[in-house]
């Protein structure tokens, strides 16, 4: 069904977005949001917590040339205090995550780059009832603002190997807090380099600007992937790594793995380091290139036009997807040549 999905709407040519989720849904469901609501968002100026791994000029610098919905202050990690920003003037750009544990001890690791905005009534009368000299203070804040949170936009994170071992024994909050500080202090995620990030920005600014909303679960292609019938198609060198679910553990695959990946890709294609990328596309390059998420078990899969941020290809994959696979090229390819 997805198949015949996919191919009638690159025949259809129907606009769509994913890999991002601009929805209040905490599920990232394609919802329309409640009347009013980005109207509100867009009435905040944005206050974008990200990660110390570049400098604040860096992150102004690509806000400055891709987003406009909002005004907007990047606020250094360390530096950011909720109380500073409660007065419901503000929305918020974050990396978040969160660990859950089945009954059946299954472990479910959630990592997003999230911007959301406070419900303000419901965050005071929180506040009142918080006493500044228990123990637990900030933690109970914390808590409380997370709670009075509504999500306007979202896109997954995909952690990389050493990160993940160490979340999935993570069980004590001295633990889950190092891992947290972890996301923005370390190397942690396979798709956040600066360029990648331009493009999230890009990309949600663009759908919020046309007052649109879209969802996470949604395979699509439209007429623009036939461009790559003459242009390279980028792949990061993160990609050509082969992660063991039942063994915790990640591998490189070799040339024989590697060229049977992408043996049915009928068409040009690179692997790059992640640093070139980042390049080309602070670089304004005209190019595309491949974004792959893994989240637990759950594949987004996506191909991305590096000047624009906008995507020519979706596919979502849901239940033990947690690498590339030949199939997945097959696909590209086949979208291409329709």
């Amino acid at each position: 069904m997805k198949r015949i999905l996919l191919v009638a709407m690159l025949i259809l040519g129907i606009k769509n977005y994913s890999q991002v989720a601009i929805t209040s849904s905490d599920r990232g469901a394609n919802e329309a949001f409640e009347k009013g609501e980005l109207e509100k968002f867009k009435s905040t100026t944005t206050i974008f917590v990200l990660p110390q791994l570049n400098k604040k000029e860096d992150y102004e610098k690509i806000l400055k040339e891709v987003w406009t919905v909002t005004p907007y202050k990047v606020v250094d990690y360390k530096s950011f205090n909720i109380l500073d920003y409660a007065d419901g003037k503000y929305s918020f750009a974050k990396f978040i995550g969160d660990i859950t544990i089945s009954g059946k001890g299954t472990v479910y690791i959630h990592t997003n780059f999230a911007i959301r905005i406070l419900d303000k009534e419901k965050f005071d009368k929180g506040l009142k009832k918080l006493k500044s000299d228990d123990k637990k203070y900030n933690k109970k804040l914390g808590e409380l603002f997370d709670e009075n949170l509504t999500y306007i936009a979202r896109a997954p994170l995909s952690v990389n190997n050493k990160f993940l071992v160490d979340a999935m024994v993570a069980r004590s909050d001295e633990k889950r807090g190092n891992l947290y500080e972890r996301m923005y202090t370390e190397p942690s995620f396979t798709n956040t380099n600066l360029g990648m990030l331009k493009n999230y920005f890009q990309q949600i600014n663009t759908i919020i600007s046309k007052g649109e909303h879209c969802g996470l679960y949604d395979d699509f292609a439209t007429p623009e992937v036939k461009n790559l019938k003459e242009n390279t198609l980028y792949i990061p060198e993160a990609y050509m790594m082969e992660y063991n679910a039942w063994k915790g553990t990640e591998k490189l695959r070799d040339e024989k793995d590697l060229k049977k990946l992408v043996e049915d890709y009928k068409y040009k294609y690179q692997f790059i380091r992640d640093e070139d990328l980042e390049k080309k596309i602070l670089n304004n390059e005209d190019i595309y290139y491949l974004r792959y998420v893994s989240m637990n078990g759950n594949k987004y899969l996506q191909v991305v036009n590096a000047k624009t941020g906008d995507a020519p290809y979706y596919f979502y994959g849901a239940g033990f997807a947690y690498n590339l696979k030949d199939d997945d090229f097959k696909n590209i390819s086949k979208a291409i040549s329709k």
